[in-house]
This record gives C-alpha cells, structure tokens and sequence, in this order.
C-alpha cells in the first residue's frame, strides 16, 4: 500500500512532531529527543519528551503519551478525525469532508479569517476608511503594522457583513456564533455587532484569527453611548479569559528574552512591536488570570505586569499576587510614569527606554512591601497590624496546597515579612492558617470518590497489542477468539474494529482503527500505547504462541471443568466414560475445536492487577498500563 492510498499516514508524514508540537511550546533539542514543559499539566521542570525518530511524545511526569495526531486532539480538544482534518489542512493535503463539531470548528475559523480580510481591505481601500486611517496614523500607528496585525474597519453601515456573508453564501447563524451580527428576531433581520469601529483581529498561539476588538472612533455619531471599545463575545473558538492579543507575534523574542511584558491595550501592543519591542502582549478587558497563566507557563518563564502609577496599578500588584503564589510562575511588576499608557511612553521616550523600565521590574512582593510597609507612615500599633494582615489577606487568597516551588516561595516570603516588620514568624503563619481555615468549606475537604476504571487483562492487551503490529495475524485468531469473548468493553469494541476491516479487504494498521473510534478518543489514545508494547517485543513469534497458548487454555478451561465434573458424578461400579475421558485428552492437548463452540462464558484467567486499566462505558477517559 502507498501513502497515497492511506491518508493518515500521508498526514503524519507530512507533519513532523517536533515542527507540530514547536508551534504550541518551547522545544529545547537534548540529544537526541527535544524537551519542554507539558501543556497538559502544571509542569514546572520540562517533563515532555518528544522523539523525531519515532515520532511519539511522553511526559514522564503526568504520563500523556502519543503521535502528532494525540497531541493536537489533546491541545485543540478535538476527536480524532477533527486533528487529522486541522493537520492536512496544516500540510495542504485534501480529506474526504465530513460533518461534525470539528468539520464545523475549521468551518467558524474560516469565516473568520473571511471577515478579517473584509475588514482589512475596507481600511485600505474604502474611501470611507479614510476616518479610521487618520485615527490610527493620530496614534502613531504605521501602515507595516496596519499591514502585520491586519488591522481593519467595520464601516456604520448596520448590515454591511450581513450582506457580504449572504453574497458569500455563509450561513448567518454561524455568523452569529462567531459574535459577528445579531438577530431581531421580532423583525426578523440581521445586523453587524461591530460598526464604525477600528478593527484588531484577536488571534491564538498559532496565529488563527479566534475574535475581533472594536475601537469606535473618536467622532462616530454613536461614540457618546457606545462602549469605546467592544470585545467578540466568548465562542467556539474564543475566551477571553484564555487569550492574550499579540501573543502569537511575541512567542519567538519570549524565547530571545526569557519574560512576557503584559500591557492592557491593542496600540501599546501595536507601538511595542511596531518599535522592536516583540515580547509584548495585551489581556482583552480582564485581568490577568489562572488561565491565562497556564497558557503563558508554556511559553515564558517570567511575566512583567506593566502598571500605571494610580490605585489601579496598586489593585493590579493584589491580583498579580494571588496568582504568584499559586502557580509556579515568576511574576514582576513595571510601573508607567504618572499621566501615561505604554504607547504614550513608547512614542515619548522610545523603545530603550521601555525595555530599561522592563529590566528594572521589581519583584511583585518587594512590590507588595513598598506600598504597605512603610514605618513613617504606620504611627500606631493598629495600623502597623492592619499593614501586616492587608499583606496575608493576599496569601490567603491563594490555596494552602500548592506546589513545592510557590510552597517555597511563601516561606521565604514569610519570613522576608518576618524581618521586615519585626514580628515572629510563628504568629504569621498561625494568622494564615487561621485564614485558610474560614474560607475553606466543610465540603471541599471532602475527598471526592475515584472514579472506577474497569482493569484491562493483559491476556486481551496482549492479543490486541500483537494484531496490531501483525494483522496478518486476524485470520487465525478469528478462528479462536471472538469479540464476545473479552471481558473489557473497550479491547472487544477494538477487536471488532479490527475484524471489520479484515473483513472489507482493507488495510489493517493502528490508525485505520483509530479513525473508527471517534466516539471512543482515549481508546483510540490507547492503542499507541499496545502498539508500542508490541513494537518493542523482541521476539513477537514466540509471544503470538504463547499468547495463542493462553487463549486456547482460556476457552477450554470451563469445557474440562465441565467434564471432570461428569467424571466425578460417574458410579465407581459403572462403566468407563470413554468419550469423556477421550474429550478431556483432546482438550489438555489443545486439539479440541473451540472455535466453533460459542456458548462459552469469557472469563479473564489473568491477574487485573498486572494491566492498567483502559476505558470502559462507565470512563471514557482511561487508558492503557
């Protein structure tokens, strides 16, 4: 078979993991394999191992395990056919189309992508854009940065992209999911959401337009009433508590830099980068978050929040706070002179000057310190005491169980705060507890009940690991085993799939059966682990024997069982059973046709606990030992 008659690997090949996985994090080579911290879970020492020779991933800390194919399903939360859909698309190789969620999701992104050329081609060409061009040339904004963040203009006309989606034969109500018009329903029509607005498409770590940011401009006959800026409302593709503006273009100097510097607008955002200051980006209206951090953890090992110098700023190092000490992030703050936003201060005192303020960024908690420690100002002991507790209330905000590094980071915290103030560091901590314990309640120190996972027997993994690497293998295991004959949901829906395509002369490889369990995606996850297993397997020959062996001892157990029971219940004075006695020899010698027999009762014959557990219909989410 060629690759051209197998579309999955024709993907595969065309899509190099280490190329795939570099786009969503940071790779650093190791000899021969590359490293980097784990998506998947709060991995704070790189733990993801990523092997171009065999083109598998592992994280030896929370055990994800695959191909290129589990990884995007994994990050992009699609099935399996919605990851190979997104890779040929990646590769420019065709698929056979298909409807479903994924098919959709590629369908919401394309529109999008549509509406931000329409945008982007009314700013440059419309002589109505001409507003909306003096605007942003007013905030120093060139036209290479129009050109690099394709920047654009919805004009005010109220059903402008309604008409062009209806020329274009887009479906509105995919529109509207998109946040992009409205429906009135009581009259029955449509209308854009976003009007007379400078455009800033919202793009995600890979560069895919996800959302859009509305500036109104300055004389819109609407600027009065109108929020000045408007966000796309959250969707399929977008939250705005996941996404950060401009992350996509910082990537690359994050990596030169080794921090982010977070800012709260597009044009300081626009300015940075249009001024070589690449390793910046922008919240969209929110506060920096958990999620957010989790998404930068990926990509940066310190962030810099840049504040203005006024109470908000002083909020701002609160928050940043609490997050410090929950996750394992390395957090710094930057504040802006008094009276200006990092465009004003970029375009006044110029990019030098902006990285020098980001390098001198002081830690968040010598932050914290300045502004509520400060003894000429504390005259009495109350206010020295509600000084000290505004502090803890901070680090009693974030959970008392973390990880060992923030757990660290408190203590010296702790006793930085110790020292600083002159109070025992046991009366500090005794303060925190305390604090810890009123805002937990009763039902979060419940342990929440394990969710069962039914243990796979390695007899079945064993046989469905072989025939995966040996399907030559189907025709005489179907002469001995049938589907009903394995005890676990998960390996008897596999075996089927696998007999099935036996069955239809198809080709027979660990991805055909992979695109069969859709509705099954960590099975379909699964299999590469058995795979592997066998793959690995020095001598598979001797293994297929042995586990052929097994199987026949497996379904002729409960037959001789049977007949020693006959036995047994035969009169000593009576005549010999010969035929018995001739059926159990037939069956010790493994000669018996049991094949054909098919009111046996499947029973595992082996020790669960020697196989990890794989998903069942109660857990779709296990996988294999």
């Amino acid at each position: 078979m060629t690759l051209a008659d197998d579309p999955v690997a024709l993907v595969k090949q065309a899509n190099d993991i280490v190329d795939v996985i570099g786009e969503y994090i940071n790779l650093t080579r190791k000899g021969r394999t590359y490293k980097g911290l784990c998506p998947f879970h709060d991995d704070h020492n790189p733990s993801l191992d990523v092997d171009p020779a065999r083109q598998r991933f592992r994280c030896w800390a929370c055990g994800k395990f695959g191909d290129v194919i589990t990884f995007v399903q994994e990050y992009e939360r699609l099935d399996f056919r919605g990851a190979l859909e997104l890779l040929a698309r990646r590769a420019r190789i065709p698929l056979p189309s298909r409807s479903s969620d994924n098919s959709l999701k590629l369908q919401l992104f394309d529109i999008m992508k549509w509406a931000e050329e329409q945008y982007h081609s009314h700013l440059k060409h419309a002589r109505e854009a001409e507003r909306a061009r003096q605007y942003l040339r007013q905030r120093g904004i060139q036209d290479k940065t129009v050109d690099d963040f394709v920047l654009g203009f919805a004009p005010p006309d109220r059903d402008w992209l309604v008409r062009k989606a209806r020329a274009k034969g887009y479906p509105l109500d995919l529109l509207e999911q998109l946040g992009l018009v409205a429906a009135n329903r009581e009259k029955g029509s449509w209308y854009d959401r976003f009007r007379d607005r400078v455009i800033f498409p919202i793009r995600d770590v890979k560069g895919r337009t996800v959302a859009f940011g509305g500036r109104i401009l300055p004389d819109s006959p609407s600027a009065n009433e109108a929020p000045k800026y408007y966000n796309s409302t959250d969707t399929p593709l977008f939250s705005k508590s996941e996404h950060l503006f401009g992350l996509d273009r910082a990537r690359d100097a994050i990596h030169d830099k080794g921090f982010l510097a977070i800012v709260e607008g597009y044009t300081d955002v626009l300015m940075a980068h249009q001024l070589g200051v690449l390793h910046v980006a922008a919240t969209l209206g929110t506060a920096l978050n958990s999620r957010h951090l989790r998404l930068l953890r990926r990509y940066a090992p310190r962030v810099v929040l840049v504040f203005d110098a006024d109470a908000g700023g002083r909020r701002g190092v609160d928050q940043a706070l609490e997050l410090f000490f929950s996750h394992e992030i390395d957090l710094h703050i930057a504040y802006l002179p008094e009276g200006l936003d990092p465009c004003d201060f970029l375009l006044k005192q110029g990019a030098q000057a902006f990285e020098q303020m980001l390098q001198q960024a002081e830690d968040a908690l010598d932050c914290k310190l300045k502004q509520v420690w400060q003894p000429e100002r504390l005259t009495t002991l109350e206010q020295k005491r509600q000084a000290v507790e505004g502090i803890l209330q901070v680090l009693a905000a974030a959970p008392p169980l973390v990880g060992q590094s923030v757990a660290l980071r408190r203590e010296l915290f702790i006793g930085r705060l110790a020292a600083r103030t002159g109070i025992r560091e046991e009366a500090l901590w005794s303060w925190l507890a305390d604090a810890w314990r009123r805002r937990t309640r009763p039902s979060a120190q419940k342990t929440a009940a394990a969710v069962s996972r039914r243990p796979a027997p390695r007899l079945e993994k064993e046989l469905i690991a072989l025939l995966l690497v040996e399907p030559d293998r189907i025709a005489e295991a179907r002469q001995l085993i049938q589907p009903d004959d394995l005890s676990h949901p998960g390996l008897r829906r596999v075996l089927q799939e696998l007999y099935a395509l036996y069955d239809r002369g198809e080709t027979v490889t660990t991805d055909s059966v992979r695109t069969r369990l859709a509705d099954r995606p960590a099975l379909a996850d699964a299999l590469l682990r058995l795979e592997a297993l066998a793959q690995a397997h020095p001598r598979r020959g001797e293994w297929w024997q042995q586990v052929h062996d097994a199987w026949v001892e497996r379904k002729t157990r409960p037959h001789r069982q049977d007949i020693k029971e006959r036995l047994g219940a035969v009169p000593a004075s009576g005549p010999v059973p010969v035929e018995l006695l001739r059926r159990l020899q037939n069956l010790a010698r493994g000669k018996s046709s049991v094949a054909s027999r098919r009111d046996v009762q499947p029973t595992s014959g082996n020790d669960p606990s020697s196989a990890g557990p794989l998903p069942d219909k109660e857990s779709a989410d296990g996988e294999t030992g």
